[in-house]
């Protein structure tokens, strides 16, 4: 399978129609259950696991299954046999429901008035796409992914085991899984701001791209104009505060923030206001860029911002030399004179300083937080960590959280 063709995929489904498309091994059950749950869906049943199962083993690979579970979400299956893929585009609705349609929702499933909350969070982060559309980029996958023209017949399925009567969740598991949502939304949003800090523009725009999918109709405002303007006040503020701690100038965050004030309050505009969200992540993002910038060498300047840039990935000496145009040996010797102290060190306490940042702002796990930083083990993280900050991961998190 082409992974490069999925990513393209990928970025087409989510971009031009905000729909995702992703791919499961059709051994991996969780992964699956996980895709197509709801705050309703009792995924705990044994039953449950064994019904998804038999379905996906019994897929033909050459149908597309269109499945519209209970609460009106429609999900497109098919299933690539020679990988043992199997790939979905979804969720979408078609229309947003109103407040007398989600009450007749939870009146079909015999579930109290109360929970039309999580319900209406739940559909509004759902993004709206219609029928011909989803259907249109499931064939154009199916055509790049298989290499085949081959009009795949489409079955609606309905899946009996889901969401019957006896698997409607706990109001537990509801509340875990609304929790659940909020904190990666959370994790997100701290991550953007970690990325702003630190003059990462691309990876800051990349977690925009995700947190704007996560929330997808989600409103806090009456109306859309509104309720964008809201997210961009929320988001000038908070990178405000992001570039303050990178050390940029006061009157240089005083004028990015009430310019971009500015421009949002004048807006009426959702679609302007976006492309000013955008503009507003890069200017900040460069902002602080510019400060490390500033302190170096024009040659040392762009390989400490090529390390930033990509300190999730292998970064090699003889990569760093290719980026500035010098021989390996004379930019180790260069930089260990301007920075004190060497290139692999100097990446090392970067990748420490991000992750301890990390560990402060947000929820990510200890394993999730040393792969983003760029380390391949964690317990080699741990041990890096506790030597440069004298406490291990785990416990410097604990104490955070005052259970030390």
């Amino acid at each position: 399978m082409n992974e490069e063709t999925l990513d393209m995929l990928q970025a087409h489904g989510e971009q031009l129609l905000g729909v995702q498309i992703e791919a499961y091994h059709q051994d991996d059950i969780k992964g699956v259950i996980n895709k197509i749950k709801t705050p309703f869906t009792n995924t705990k049943r044994k039953y449950f696991k064994q019904q998804l199962k038999q379905f996906i083993q019994t897929m033909n690979s050459n149908k597309i299954y269109l499945y519209t579970n209970r609460l009106g979400i429609n999900y497109l299956i098919f299933k690539f046999k020679k990988y043992k893929q199997i790939y979905f585009i979804g969720p979408y609705i078609e229309h947003r429901p109103n407040e007398q349609q989600c009450l007749d929702i939870l009146n079909n499933l015999e579930i109290e008035r109360s929970h039309i909350v999580i319900l209406k969070q739940y559909l509004l982060k759902i993004p709206l796409c219609h029928h011909v559309k989803a259907k249109k980029l499931c064939r154009l996958a199916i055509q790049f992914l298989k290499n085949r023209n081959t009009l795949y017949e489409i079955e609606c399925i309905d899946f009996n085991f889901h969401m019957s009567d006896a698997g409607i969740a706990e109001t537990r598991d509801q509340m875990d899984y609304t929790l659940e949502d909020l904190e990666n939304r959370y994790k997100m949003e701290n991550q953007l701001l970690t990325a702003v800090e630190y003059g990462n523009v691309h990876e800051a725009l990349a977690i925009l791209k995700h947190i704007n999918l996560s929330v997808t109709g989600l409103q806090r405002r009456g109306d859309g104009v509104s309720n964008e303007q809201y997210k961009a006040f929320s988001l000038n503020t908070l990178c405000r505060k992001a570039i303050e701690k990178a050390g940029v100038n006061l009157i240089k965050i005083d004028e990015l923030s009430a310019r971009y004030a500015k421009r949002i309050n004048k807006s009426k505009d959702v679609q302007q206001i976006n492309e000013y969200i955008q503009s507003l992540i890069i200017d900040y993002s460069e902002a602080a860029m510019k400060i490390k910038a500033n302190e170096y060498s024009p040659k040392i300047s762009k390989v400490i911002q090529y390390i930033e840039s990509n300190l999730s990935d292998h970064i090699t000496l003889k990569m760093l030399a290719q980026q500035v145009d010098l021989a390996p040996s004379y930019l180790s010797r260069i930089f260990n004179h301007e920075i004190h102290k060497s290139i692999s060190q100097f990446i090392l306490e970067l990748r420490l300083k991000k992750g301890h940042d990390l560990i402060l702002r947000t929820k990510m796990s200890i394993s999730e937080i040393a792969q983003n930083v760029g380390f391949k083990e964690q317990s080699y993280f741990a041990q890096c960590f506790k030597k440069h900050y004298g406490i291990t991961p785990l416990k410097f998190r604990m104490e955070q959280r005052g259970w030390g």
